[in-house]
């Protein structure tokens, strides 16, 4: 479903994509942030209480919500639009919930599909009469056609990157856990963050880059609800390059560790190359 708001932006719940129409900037919201503006964009002003929103929005889907991640991610929300002109969209309705202004228009589109073509047979004599179960099939407008395969291949490989980092990220921490320690300090670089915790960079860390990157870890742990305290232990793990507006490909593992310092259980973040407030 694509969402026209006030006539300067639309919002793609297929892809969860943001887009300035007189710019034609385009940025791209985490699946959470879209579920969440997808909820509020069919609310048709309806004032939505922070406990369905958790649930529609977290719980649905096996996650932990929470009143500090509904604010966050509202307040994600709020700038992205501000950024392309649009405040005032979302309104906290104090100790009752969430609604959207109701004098800011919004419009809905369908996503492009396959369009059924009517097919019409002239009268001819009997002997010329061809059923529509013998003729040819009707064929999809190429255009449209084309649109969707480049966006099922976009997906495809989307999902097949992420698998491979996936895999990419247990075969690091299976390698790291495995090697002895002298193994271990030759291929990656340890550093302590504020709070106590530490923090493992895969494969290592260039001196010069140390401080941009505690920078970095911390943001993370801290947009993620995750607490950086002596007995936990944070693998970093990045793609490509970044600068401090930009995380690119990167992954981030927040592990706690037992009395004996092996890991006992990990929460993972997965960060594809997109615009972040």
């Amino acid at each position: 479903m694509i969402y026209i708001i006030d006539d300067q932006i639309t919002y793609n719940s297929d892809d969860c994509t943001l887009s300035h129409l007189p710019t034609q900037e385009t940025l791209s919201l985490s699946i959470s942030t879209g579920r969440l503006f997808e909820q509020l964009l069919n609310s048709e002003g309806e004032i939505l209480a922070r406990d369905t929103l958790l649930t529609e929005v977290w719980d649905k889907y096996g996650l932990r919500g929470s009143n500090s991640n509904l604010n966050q991610y509202l307040s994600i929300l709020r700038r992205a639009l501000a950024a392309y002109g649009c405040e005032n969209l979302i309104i906290t309705i104090p100790k009752i919930g969430i609604r959207l202004n109701t004098d800011i228009k919004i419009e809905r589109e369908s996503s492009p599909a396959f369009v059924a073509t009517q097919v019409q047979i002239d009268e001819m004599p009997g002997e010329h009469v061809v059923s529509v179960a013998d003729s040819q099939p009707v064929l999809p407008d190429p255009v449209i056609a084309e649109h969707i395969v480049e966006k099922s291949a976009l997906n495809l490989r989307k999902v097949l990157f992420a698998l491979i980092m996936l895999m990419l990220l247990g075969s690091a921490l299976w390698y790291f856990t495995a090697r002895q320690p002298a193994d271990k300090n030759a291929s990656m670089s340890n550093i302590k963050l504020e709070g106590g915790c530490e923090a493992v960079i895969i494969p290592g860390l260039d001196v010069f880059e140390q401080k941009s990157l505690e920078k970095q870890i911390l943001e993370m742990l801290k947009e993620n609800n995750q607490s950086c305290v002596p007995g936990r232990r944070i693998y970093f793990d990045k793609n490509t390059a970044f600068t401090t507006t930009d995380y690119g490909r990167t992954i981030i593992s927040a592990c706690n560790l037992n009395s004996s310092g092996h890991i006992v259980s990990c929460d993972n973040f997965y960060y594809l190359d997109w615009r972040m407030f």
